[in-house]
């Protein structure tokens, strides 16, 4: 049942550099592991934030009036605690829907394949128990121990968010300030200021964890996959077109 269950995360592997040593003519060359370097993390970090204004640099100073006037928005739109709400509902909602899930669901998903006919025989039907009933039986302490992990996860989005936020919002601003105009920015304000666009801008950022969104978005795949033959050959004629013409004999 416990391999049945389990979720396997697969790791990306480091590999060391060689180095080749040249030795003296008679000798043959040796390939030789150098000790894998240290990155620095300041150093990694500097090189992370070069790119990243390389590859989306500051836009114009916007407006100073509507900027005033963005910035008001983003506290309606995004205001404070929003982030640790959406994640904090998300990830609860995900635990839980796990936990209600049994061997059957899972088994369901990936059915296991016996070896032989005899075992397939023998093998019991998997169970229709929900997981946390199951690890509740084994486990005394589960529903505490869930109930503290979801309790540190929530506690992780709210410091993650304190951080977050005020940057989210000033970076929504400009943009906004630079988007709309004196007038438009007016008019999104005074719907922002009323019961329901302030009931939109608390439930804007989980919209997009919201189980029928990620449905949505997932549904969407077989639709896209049937893209896919006319992608590859418009790529592979794009590919042709951008290869350099041989040189005449």
């Amino acid at each position: 049942m416990a391999r049945r269950l389990s979720f396997a995360l697969a790791l990306a592997a480091m590999v060391a550099p060689t180095a080749v040593r040249a030795e003296a003519p008679t000798r043959k060359t040796v390939a030789v592991a150098e000790p894998k370097a240290k990155t620095d993390p300041a150093e990694a970090m500097a090189f992370v934030s070069k790119l990243f204004d390389k590859l989306f640099p500051a836009g114009p100073e916007p407006e100073p009036a509507r900027l005033a006037a963005a910035r008001e928005m983003s506290v309606a739109m995004f205001p404070k605690g929003a982030y640790a709400e959406a994640m904090n509902g998300f990830t609860d909602k995900m635990a839980d829907h796990v936990l209600s899930m049994s061997e059957a669901d899972f088994a369901d998903l990936a059915p296991p394949k016996p070896k032989t006919k005899k075992a397939a025989l023998a093998a019991k039907p998997p169970s229709t128990e929900p997981l946390r009933l199951a690890m509740a039986r084994k486990d005394p302490m589960f529903d505490a121990k869930v109930a503290a992990g979801k309790a540190f996860v929530r506690t992780m989005f709210v410091k993650v968010g304190e951080v977050a936020e005020p940057r989210f919002r000033e970076g929504m601003a400009r943009s906004m300030a630079r988007r709309f105009d004196a007038q438009q920015l007016a008019e999104i304000q005074r719907f922002l200021a009323t019961p329901t666009g302030a009931a939109y801008g608390r439930q804007m950022m989980g919209l997009w964890f919201d189980p029928e969104v990620m449905r949505g978005a997932y549904q969407s795949l077989p639709e896209m996959m049937k893209l896919m033959p006319d992608m590859m050959k418009d790529a592979a004629s794009l590919e042709a077109t951008m290869k350099a013409p041989k040189k005449a004999d």
